[in-house]
């Protein structure tokens, strides 16, 4: 079983508030994937991290925190340089990408789907992070979830940057 590239993770103890303008987003996606959670990660190129800037489930995933991927792990080489999705559809699949595993799987969640938000240069700078239980979802999902990164997603994300 392939283990998790190392991963550096920090979370406040208490999370920051939830940015409205990915409200619509949130709604939006539980309504057409019922997903367990929904995080939205901002991508800082600089420092190879994602940083938290939204999540339906503030507890275990706070609004802050980060996580610093090694340099050439699959999900930055596959989100960020070749601006693809990322999918994982089983426990194996995520323990190969996620050091925190465990703790996803202790939420009840056994797939992720991740999906780039670009800025008008085609360059990832952030991603919708959904977050499923066990077979909720298969293959096909991926291309719907693409869809709205591209359009709401982007949207929604220059109106939390133009807002800060």
């Amino acid at each position: 079983m392939a283990q998790a590239p190392p991963t550096q993770i920090s979370r406040p103890d208490v999370s920051a508030p939830n940015p409205p303008e990915f409200d619509d987003i949130a709604k939006k996606s539980k309504q057409a994937f019922e997903y367990l959670d929904l995080t939205i990660l901002q991508w800082i190129d600089e420092r190879h991290a994602l940083k938290r800037i939204y999540s339906t489930a503030p507890k275990d995933y706070p609004v802050g925190g980060e996580k610093i991927m090694t340099k050439g792990a699959p999900w930055p080489e596959t989100v960020v340089r070749r601006h693809a999705a990322y999918a994982s559809f089983n426990t194996e699949e995520l323990q190969a990408t996620y050091v925190d595993t465990p703790a996803m799987t202790a939420m009840g969640v056994h797939q992720c789907i991740c999906v780039p938000i670009f800025d008008k240069d085609g360059n990832t700078i952030a991603a919708l992070n959904f977050l499923a239980g066990k077979d909720q979802w298969d293959p096909s999902m991926v291309g719907k979830m693409q869809d709205l990164a591209k359009v709401d997603g982007t949207e929604a994300f220059n109106k939390f940057i133009a807002s800060q």
